[in-house]
């Protein structure tokens, strides 16, 4: 048992049991059994009784404890799409995280983009193509374009289109992943990603890609990738927007808000990940440590809030 760290409380933490579900069989398994064991350890460090599943390699059904709060770590599809989120409530047991719901919102960015303009939010211009589809729409946009699976994350089967002739193979990638594809004006201006835990903002962060493009292997393999915590010349709307989207979406747990600035500042909105990274490369963890929090040490008043019998999710 030890002092909760970071937020002004002198609360003791009793250990509580978790259960982390890392790995899956999305494109982003070996990201998502990264972030489970950087979780793990941290928690594991702190004092709680933790165990790890990889769906892969047992159902939920057979491995929960009822005492169990269940952590998901599985990023993209079947973690982040609201199919696990929906299985866990069937279950009658307790995880942290948003609702299936909100889960199936967010990971759908074309309907996260809905959303965010329904509720007079700032998004990025562009338009949404199902597979097939004409692509007159986007001759309104101004080139270079960015082509984006609606639902797929760590930038898999997104490209940068510098005019229409490269277009269609940059759809087609697009597709492969699903029906839906995104197309936006590419933004040069500086990248911003803001998370919060629960109504805790933390420190926003810049990231400055050093080829210009925060790809996958800009996310998690180089070291050229250069980020700067809390920076200098942020909007004064930048907290009351991202707050605005969370609720928009009815988000709820942990998040991040990846957005741009545009040059003359302002914001343009382009999605919320409600299962953000937790590897050595990822934003989240970069901007607890900035306030003095470790992983577990952010994640306990999650943790302990969905202990709560008040807070307990029951099959509809």
């Amino acid at each position: 048992m030890r002092a909760l760290q970071g937020q002004g409380s002198d609360r003791r933490v009793q250990p509580l049991d978790v259960l982390v579900l890392a790995g899956g069989d999305s494109e982003e398994r070996e990201i998502s059994l990264q972030s489970g064991a950087a979780v793990v350890q941290s928690l594991q460090e702190a004092g709680h009784q933790v165990r790890l599943l990889d769906p892969r390699q047992g159902s939920l059904q057979s491995f929960v404890r009822p005492q169990e709060i269940v952590l998901p770590m599985l990023h993209g599809r079947g973690g982040e799409d609201g199919s696990l989120q929906r299985s866990l409530q069937q279950l009658g047991v307790q995880w942290l995280g948003c609702t299936t719901e909100a889960a199936a919102l967010t990971f759908s960015k074309v309907r996260t983009r809905a959303r965010l303009q329904q509720a007079g939010l700032p998004i990025a211009a562009g338009t949404c193509l199902h597979r097939g589809q004409s692509t007159r729409d986007v001759d309104r946009l101004q080139y270079p374009v960015v082509v984006k699976p609606s639902e797929q994350g760590s930038s898999i089967g997104v490209s940068i289109v510098g005019n229409a002739s490269e277009l269609p193979a940059a759809l087609q990638l697009a597709w492969t992943f699903g029906n839906e594809a995104v197309v936006e004006e590419f933004i040069a201006g500086r990248e911003i990603s803001v998370a919060l835990a629960d109504e805790l903002l933390l420190p926003p962060v810049e990231i400055e890609a050093a080829d210009g493009w925060y790809d996958f292997h800009a996310k998690y393999v180089s070291d050229r990738t250069r980020y700067v915590v809390n920076p200098a010349g942020l909007p004064a709307d930048l907290e009351r927007t991202v707050r605005e989207a969370v609720g928009a979406c009815q988000v709820t747990g942990l998040s991040r808000t990846d957005l741009r600035l545009m040059p003359d500042g302002r914001i343009a909105l382009l999605e919320i990940n409600t299962v953000p990274g937790m590897t050595s490369h990822s934003l989240v963890p970069m901007a607890a440590a900035a306030v003095g929090l470790s992983i577990a040490e952010l994640l306990e008043p999650m943790l302990l809030r969905c202990s709560s019998p008040l807070r307990f999710r029951t099959a509809s």
